[in-house]
This record gives C-alpha cells, sequence and structure tokens, in this order.
C-alpha cells in the first residue's frame, strides 16, 4: 500500500472508531475530543486523527471551535425532527427506484427485511431494521448515488435517528402488511406512499 492509500485508510479507520463510539453514546455529548490523546490511545499519528475529527464535523458529530475546544456535538430537538423527515423521504426514494430493479431474490430479501422491520422491540432495533432495509433498497437501485450517500450519513442518520419508530396507532400492523405486499409485487407507487404513511409523512 502505498503513503497516501495508507494515510487515507487511517482517516477512515479513526472517522469509523470515533464515529461509532459517538453513535453507541461511549463519546457523549459535551465530550471534548483531543487529538493528541485519541492519537495515543488509537496508535496512530495525530493528523489522520485530525482529519478524521474534521470529517465528523461536516456531518455533524462533532464542534471545533479553533483554538478553543473540539468536543461531540448536541443532538438538538431540530436535528432528530430534520432527520426522520430526511430519512424517510430518502428511503421512499430508494424504493421506488429499487423496486424495478432488483431481482427477484432481493425482492425476497427485502420483503423480510419489511417483516424485521415489523418485528423490532425497540426504537433502538428498528432503526437499525430500517437503515438494513434502506442499505438493500440502495444497493438493489442500482443507482451509486444512494449508495454514497448512505455510506457518508451512516453515521449522523444512526445518531440522530436513536427513538424513532413507526407509527403506534391501530393501522400500523395494516401497514405493514401493506408494505410486505408492494415490495413483493414491486408495487413502487404504493410502496412509497405506505412506507411514508408508517412513518407519518403521508
Amino acid at each position: 500500500m502505498d503513503d497516501r492509500r495508507r494515510a487515507s485508510a487511517l482517516v477512515d479507520e479513526a472517522y469509523r472508531a470515533l464515529g461509532g463510539a459517538i453513535v453507541d453514546g461511549r463519546l457523549r455529548p459535551g465530550d471534548r475530543l483531543r487529538d493528541v490523546e485519541l492519537a495515543q490511545l488509537m496508535g496512530i499519528s495525530r493528523t489522520p486523527v485530525r482529519e478524521a475529527l474534521q470529517k465528523l464535523e461536516r456531518i455533524g458529530l462533532v464542534e471545533i471551535a479553533a483554538n478553543r475546544y473540539t468536543r461531540v456535538s448536541e443532538v438538538t430537538d431540530r436535528a432528530r425532527v430534520d432527520m426522520r423527515e430526511y430519512a424517510a423521504h430518502t428511503i421512499a426514494g430508494a424504493i421506488r427506484v429499487a423496486l424495478a430493479r432488483c431481482t427477484d431474490d432481493e425482492i425476497d430479501v427485502a420483503v423480510d427485511l419489511v417483516d424485521g422491520m415489523r418485528d423490532a422491540e425497540t426504537s433502538r432495533s428498528y432503526v437499525t431494521a430500517v437503515l438494513t432495509f434502506y442499505a438493500h433498497m440502495a444497493s438493489g437501485s442500482r443507482n451509486i448515488v444512494f449508495s454514497r450517500a448512505l455510506e457518508q450519513t451512516d453515521l449522523v442518520l444512526r445518531r440522530n435517528l436513536d427513538g424513532w419508530e413507526s407509527i403506534s396507532d391501530e393501522t400500523r400492523e395494516t401497514l405493514f402488511r401493506h408494505l410486505s405486499t408492494q415490495v413483493a409485487a414491486r408495487d413502487a407507487n404504493g410502496a412509497t406512499w405506505t412506507f411514508l404513511a408508517l412513518h407519518g409523512f403521508s
């Protein structure tokens, strides 16, 4: 591996490690992030750590004030609302494109993933199930933009969607049955509407 590729790999490694710690709560809002200490913990130089922190700042997981602090950002109510709206509509868009392009085997997997969403017992497991379904739809869309957008937003989606669930009224089970049937039938319009309805956006 040449030096540039190795440097890029170290940045990615630090980005994933720090981002994962923020998402799972090992690093909490307001925690200070000192590049010297982090570099020592990871056994790498400060440069990839600084670059990783800058990448995390760009997606909103870290706040940097030059010569003052670098810290884990707070999750505001507005950030949660905006992320839920973004996720619902982006996933719906991926569904619309993917259902026409997925193989039959991919459709079968998609139906199973919808059932996994329905059966999730906690908000955290629901978010994991939804993002797994989204990743499958992004792949099935054969559209590189969906896949790259998910790759770039995965960490902030997982952090800011914490607490997200489908609607909880008497229509929930019916809507999930509809979604499974529509996905199986490649009914893009129906599945798009139903997914949005399940999250209060129809």
